[in-house]
Order: C-alpha cells, then structure tokens, then sequence
C-alpha cells in the first residue's frame, strides 16, 4: 500500500477563541483543551484589540476548557499580564481546572497572575 499524505481535519466548527463584550469588559473565552500556538496567537489578538478600546477593563480569560497549559503558554500570559498592566487594564484568568490550577500553584503564577473562581465573580 503505497505511503498516503496525511488527512487534515476537518476546520472546527467553534473557533479557539470567542469574544463577548460584557458592559465594558471583554470576556474571551478559550475553546481548546491545549493552549498551543495558534490558539495563543488568537488570544493576543485579542487582547490587544481590547487593549486598544480605553473602555476596556477587565479582559477576562476563560479557561474553563484548557486541560494542558504548556510553559510557553505560562510565560505568554505573562507577558500579555504585563502588557494590560502597562496600560492600565485589569486581566483576570477565570474558571481554571483544578489541574490547571495547581500548575500555576506549583509555578506560583497564582501570586503574579490575577486568578479567580468563575467568569462571574471576574466581573464584579
């Protein structure tokens, strides 16, 4: 049987990240188990679009459905923490799993990264 090319996937219905404008916050809501590159890529545009609205705060995360946190996804949310800080915009990580969590535990970014329980209380 001779050697097939690979077969892509069919393209997701839902994309890996939606946003939702919440009064004036933006609510950006992870929809993958990884975050890999392109997923990352599509949450700094976004950000950096909320970022340019001055009535923008806070940018929410939702990782309500991210299972693997790789480090490069660890230190990109840094930066994209450092970048809303520097422009005076709150950035809240929301609905983590619990294996999520200890990740930022075990690498104490629960003390540098602003993580709260749900998407709700980010908005209060």
């Amino acid at each position: 049987m001779p050697d097939e090319p690979p077969r892509e996937s069919p393209p997701s219905a839902i994309p890996a990240v939606t946003v939702e404008k919440r009064g004036n916050a933006v609510v950006a809501t992870l929809n993958v188990k990884l975050l890999d590159d392109a997923s990352l890529k599509m949450l700094r545009e976004v950000v950096d679009q909320a970022i340019a609205d001055p009535s923008i705060s806070p940018i929410v995360l939702d990782l309500a459905r991210v299972e693997l946190v790789p480090s490069l996804a660890l230190g990109i949310l840094v930066k994209i923490s450092g970048r809303c800080a520097s422009e005076n915009r709150a950035l809240k990580l929301a609905a983590l799993r619990p294996q999520v969590r200890q990740v930022f535990k075990i690498t104490r970014l629960d003390g540098l990264l602003n993580v709260v329980e749900t998407v709700g209380s980010a908005l209060q």
